[in-house]
């Protein structure tokens, strides 16, 4: 996760200095064994504790499944402790969505209860990259003591494809697919899909209404994971960033919104690129080309800001697919 990625967060609301102490005051009940914390829609500052994304985890009646682990190793005991005031059921299966350091700095928590750890093989790459070592004694001289006792850790287990979990839910089990669907906001996103329930965890995938960051994945194949999303007909979506929805309707604009954007801005960097226009000039003239198209990306938070930050990277692979087509 890059330093651009700072930009995604730029604060869009605020909280003044009412940010929650504890997870667990931004608890939310969604059905009656799904619950949620949620994060502050800000880049990670000393105030906010790092706390920026959302988890949320799912009460079997044979143990717990936790979906993500926010982003340092007291707002993942937070997740823990406010788990343990709703039931006393092991926490058996910790999985992240993607190595995004607001997702996966929480880990040590759950290796401490027994958890295993699921994730994208990804993981390991992104753990051997000597950048993420450095992005995080970046977080640890913003977050200090926020920090303490946070630990960059692998998954327990690594998957490429597909895994099923089984959890008891009355007199049956009940299947969670752990799916890698394709690389779009990073290399290794994952989302769990609970068939018989129609829920979608979609982790960073799915934006509503606000810009989603292109500088870590594939924006060519993420389009393709937005169809596969649709073909799911989830009847609620839960993402990494922003409220529940729980609307199907909602649901399918919030997806059409996110592959729409991702198409206009592909398209019209592919056009300027054939009309002879460089990376630079991609970035400068972005936004004024994108407004010709759709003239409400003017009211997205962050617009002006992230879309010539998302255009830079699509840029360059825009270019690679047209030398591949000569």
């Amino acid at each position: 996760m890059g330093i651009l990625f700072f930009f995604l967060l730029t604060i869009v609301f605020s909280f003044a200095e009412e940010y929650p102490k504890h997870v667990k005051e931004t608890l939310k009940k969604i059905t009656d064994r799904v619950y949620g914390v949620f994060g502050v829609y800000e880049q990670v500052s000393y105030k906010n504790r790092g706390f920026i994304s959302n988890a949320y985890f799912y009460v079997a009646d044979d143990g717990v499944i936790v979906i993500d682990a926010l982003s340092s190793y007291k707002l993942g005991k937070e997740i823990i402790e406010t788990i343990k005031a709703i039931t006393d059921k092991p926490i058996r299966f910790l999985v992240i969505t993607h190595y995004h350091t607001d997702h996966f700095y929480g880990i040590k928590a759950f290796r401490e209860v027994g958890a295993e750890i699921i994730a994208h093989e990804y993981a390991f790459e992104y753990l051997s990259n000597p950048s993420s070592y450095n992005f995080f004694l970046a977080r640890k001289k913003l977050l200090k003591e926020h920090l303490d006792k946070t630990q960059l850790l692998p998954p327990t287990i690594a998957l490429t494809g597909e895994i099923n979990l089984y959890l008891k839910v009355g007199e049956e089990y009940r299947r969670f697919e752990v799916k890698h669907l394709c690389r779009a906001h990073t290399h290794g996103d994952i989302v769990v899909f609970i068939p018989e329930e129609k829920i979608l965890f979609s982790g960073d995938i799915v934006f509503d209404g606000r810009l989603p960051f292109l500088g870590s994945g594939n924006s060519k194949s993420w389009i393709t994971c937005l169809e596969e999303i649709l073909k799911m007909e989830p009847k609620i979506l839960l993402p990494g960033h922003g409220e529940a929805l729980t609307d199907p309707l909602k649901i399918k604009e919030a997806v059409k919104w996110t592959k729409k954007y991702i198409t206009d801005l592909r398209n019209i960097i592919r056009r300027m690129i054939e009309e002879g226009c460089d990376v630079e000039c991609v970035r400068e003239r972005i936004n004024e080309e994108m407004l010709k198209i759709d003239p409400s990306y003017a009211q997205v938070p962050v617009f002006f800001n992230v879309n010539p930050v998302n255009a830079y990277y699509v840029y360059f692979e825009i270019e690679n697919e047209m030398l591949m087509e000569e």
